[in-house]
């Protein structure tokens, strides 16, 4: 039979193995002994205790950050990690310090004012009196060009003295003699000894008719030029003047006849 195992004798007349055909031999329980078997031997392991309550909490409060809060706290790959940012600058604390500080206040209220001549005096003050502050003297310095620039700039003229009597000039061809007469007053005030500027005033009162009055102006031109003789002689402006002798007299001419002596 297929089934039957088939038992094997060796040689001493004992039963050697068993062997089952056909199949797979089913393993059979051990037999019973007096002995027990020991176990395998197995790694080792060790058995950590359970930790308190109080560690618990403690581990629960120093519990690393989440991996998303990681990320935005760490640089991100290959980046260059952040400048540090510049301290700010500091002015070298001294006794003087604060006594230095309020004199460059007083100045720069003093220049907001436009009180130029106030700012000026704190700020030189200041450099003479606290040499140590050397931060503080430079803004000073600084300071002090500018309240020289400002004051150049308000005794400058507006309009200059050739601006003026170059506009007096175009109202004179306008025929605006009062305007013109104006220009050239003030023109005159800045230069007293220009004798042009006498003859212009004289020729705008020649045309003006003030006959009297542009004598009188002509006469302190050609006093101031001997040239003006000649120009009054010959210009236009001042034939109205023609029939006074004294302007006849000053500049050399024949009296013009005032009337016909014949008769008609």
């Amino acid at each position: 039979m297929a089934n039957t195992p088939a038992r094997i004798k060796s040689a001493g007349g004992k039963l050697r193995k068993t062997v089952r055909t056909g199949k797979a031999a089913r393993s059979k329980p051990a037999a019973k002994s007096g002995k027990i078997s020991q176990p395998s031997k197995l790694p080792s392991r060790k058995i950590k205790p359970k930790p308190s309550a109080k560690a618990a909490r403690r581990t629960t409060k120093a519990s690393p950050a989440a991996p998303e809060q990681r990320a935005k706290t760490r640089p991100a790959y290959g980046a260059p990690p952040p400048p540090p940012e510049p301290a700010a600058p500091l002015l070298r604390e001294c006794k003087s310090t604060t006594a230095a500080l309020g004199r460059l206040e007083k100045g720069i209220k003093a220049l907001h004012q436009k009180d130029f001549k106030k700012a000026r005096t704190e700020f030189k003050s200041l450099l003479e009196d606290h040499p140590a502050e050397t931060e503080i003297l430079a803004r000073a310095r600084s300071y002090l060009r500018i309240c020289a620039r400002e004051d150049a700039a308000h005794k400058r003229p507006s309009v200059t003295n050739d601006q003026l009597y170059g506009l007096g000039v175009m109202e004179h061809n306008r025929a605006n003699y009062e305007g013109a007469l104006a220009y050239f007053q003030h023109s005159l005030e800045l230069r007293p000894e220009a004798d042009y500027i006498h003859y212009s005033i004289a020729s705008s009162l020649a045309m003006k008719g003030d006959a009297l009055e542009a004598i009188q102006a002509l006469l302190q031109a050609i006093e101031l030029n001997e040239d003006n003789r000649i120009y009054a002689k010959n210009d236009s402006d001042f034939l109205s003047l023609q029939v006074h002798k004294e302007f006849t007299d000053l500049v050399g001419l024949t009296p013009a006849p005032t009337g016909d002596s014949s008769g008609s």
